[in-house]
């Protein structure tokens, strides 16, 4: 997938029901099915992937909720049809440390692993409404294996920094503590704001001039500022959890 400039494939890792006001605050209570959704982004020699899905139905159904996988959305099975192997990924981005954005960290043996240092430190001792995101000991304490964030060696940053030509990591806590969004500089601007945006709708529109926040969230002051920010950087923002991202085969 040799291009000028980084290009971004979708990937589709499954599907899960949710109810509309956990992704959209403020918005009427209502069943739907969302994607999560990787991304594969390769830029120059570096290949990289932001986020690494979530386990098997299986899995997820035993700690989490129902959630729909064919094998070949399996996250392996998806970057296999790019022709990737787990041994070819250079990088992986995790936007946040929520367990179905980083699930499948430890399948990338040769990976760099970034994420932001206050995420971390916040993954591993959250409050108690938020210890069911991180799949952490306190949430089910009979249950004694590692939450997913720490089965791979992570690096940890703090604040914005450049990952490879054309890819940049920024700071944008609201989410989580430790949300980063990765910029992508290729024929346009491409931004991955993880699940400080899940969907299109918590975007600015027609009839509604401001953004809406995730209804998951630890600060809306920090959320805010870092919506600003993102605005600032005038990219079109992809979505982590909005199957019309899965519309176009890649972003370019």
């Amino acid at each position: 997938m040799s291009v000028a400039g980084p290009v971004i494939p979708p990937l589709l890792a499954g599907t899960g029901g949710r109810d509309r006001a956990t992704f959209l605050m403020g918005a009427k209570s209502e069943p739907i099915t969302v994607p999560f959704l990787m991304f594969y982004v390769e830029a120059g020699d570096r290949r990289i992937l932001v986020d690494t899905g979530v386990g098997a139905p299986e899995e997820t159904l035993a700690h989490h909720h129902p959630m729909g996988q064919t094998p070949e959305q399996r996250p392996l099975a998806a970057l296999a049809r790019l022709g990737i192997r787990p041994e070819d990924i250079d990088i992986v981005i995790n936007t946040h440390l929520h367990w179905d954005h980083c699930y499948n960290n430890h399948l990338f043996p040769r990976a760099t692993i970034y994420a932001q240092r206050a995420e971390l430190q916040y993954a591993i001792a959250p409050l108690p409404l938020h210890t069911w995101a991180y799949d952490t000991i306190e949430y089910e304490p009979a249950r004694v294996v590692l939450p997913p964030f720490l089965r791979a060696p992570l690096t940890l940053v703090e604040g914005d920094v450049e990952i490879a030509p054309g890819v940049s990591i920024l700071l944008t806590p609201g989410h989580t503590a430790g949300s980063q969004s990765v910029v992508v500089q290729g024929r346009r601007t491409w931004v991955l704001a993880g699940d400080n945006v899940p969907t299109y709708e918590n975007l600015p529109g027609r009839f509604k001039p401001h953004f809406t926040p995730n209804g998951i969230h630890v600060n809306l002051e920090d959320y805010y500022r870092s919506w600003n920010r993102l605005a600032r950087v005038g990219g079109e923002i992809l979505p982590s959890h909005d199957a019309r991202v899965l519309d176009r085969e890649r972003y370019e």
